[in-house]
């Protein structure tokens, strides 16, 4: 399978040109549409959204919708992930609201380098919001309550709460491998301990029970955590994982996991 690298030095080499964000994502359109599904294409199309940002202009939300559908191959699930992806900003904003956190504070704890317009006139910006550094920790979160929960309900612990993203960051400050070769070690290290929290012998809450999509739900989190996280916003450097800048996504990330713990709570 193509790989983030692959997909990155092509589009750059072509932003390097002059040219606009739909030739950059024209020219690795054949690489995106090797992928295997809508949801990675759609994870990789914002992570070149992301490399485009570091030195041009934000492009309009419904730009890049229009975009990723007329360049993906998946049709109709392409416009179910897009959808969903809008579903999950709207809610994102509802929580911020409920809790009485604006965006513009959830967005001071990530501390991460972005400009921001707070979603305060309509739905366009309010969705445009996630587009922001603060759908990293927010996907981050996301990808992992897939599969795993915190022990308590209630007020967790955040090392608890954090467990996925702590393991992943302990093999990738360890390991010397890189990219699909990392994924597969963060993969193997989180199920070795969902194993663990399925037999009692590790604090934590399993929430999958068929053990195949389990490891699927933990890849997925895995390919985040390197193909973004890492080689996109810290760029490939695995010294940024023990530096005071993943700290401070990990603070946000638990500040995340708060909140939708807290939803979860209400609804029951």
């Amino acid at each position: 399978m193509v790989t983030y690298q692959e997909i990155k030095t092509k589009f750059c080499d072509v932003m390097s040109n002059g040219r606009s964000f739909e030739e950059c994502i024209a020219s690795i359109a054949a690489l995106l549409n090797d992928l295997p599904n809508a949801e990675n294409f759609q994870i990789m199309f914002d992570a070149m959204h992301f490399v485009w940002t570091e030195t041009h202009e934000s492009v309009d939300i419904d730009e890049l919708d229009r975009m990723s559908l007329k360049y993906s191959r998946f049709g109709e699930y392409q416009e179910a992930e897009i959808q969903s992806q809008k579903d999950s900003a709207e809610e994102w904003r509802k929580s911020l609201e409920e809790s009485g956190v604006s965006p513009e504070k959830a967005l001071g704890l990530a501390r991460l380098d972005c400009e921001l317009e707070v979603a305060t006139q309509n739905r366009s910006t309010a969705i445009g919001s996630s587009k922001s550094a603060i759908a990293i920790p927010q996907e981050l979160v996301n990808l992992y309550r897939v599969f795993y929960r915190a022990e308590k309900r209630h007020n967790p612990e955040r090392t608890n709460a954090l467990k996925p993203l702590l393991l992943a960051q302990e093999i990738i400050r360890s390991s010397r491998s890189t990219g699909e070769e990392l994924s597969q070690e963060i993969t193997g290290r989180i199920s070795a301990r969902m194993r663990q929290t399925r037999s009692n012998n590790a604090k934590g809450r399993r929430v999958i029970w068929n053990q195949v999509e389990e490891i699927a739900a933990i890849k997925r989190f895995s390919d985040f955590v390197v193909y973004v996280l890492l080689e996109q916003k810290f760029n490939g450097d695995k010294s940024e994982f023990s530096s005071k800048s993943v700290s401070i996504i990990f603070d946000a990330c638990f500040f995340v996991y708060v909140l939708e713990q807290d939803k979860e709570n209400q609804l029951k």
